[in-house]
């Protein structure tokens, strides 16, 4: 878990970053039509939820 929580750029770890990787993966598969809604909104769902456990997770670190 440590290298998950580890910062890479600017203080983000590498969870926060796939989680916003997905989520931008999500929206332009949406928009772009090649992905139905659901798979779209479970991809963004996914990246939200990462974001948030690399957030809570890099938390203790001070």
């Amino acid at each position: 878990m440590e290298a998950l929580t580890k910062d890479f750029f600017q203080g983000l770890d590498l969870l926060t970053i796939l989680g916003f990787v997905l989520m931008g993966i999500g929206l332009n598969q949406g928009r772009q039509g090649r992905a139905r809604a659901p798979v779209a909104f479970a991809l963004m769902g996914l990246g939200t939820a990462l974001v948030v456990a690399g957030l809570y997770f890099s938390h203790g670190r001070g």
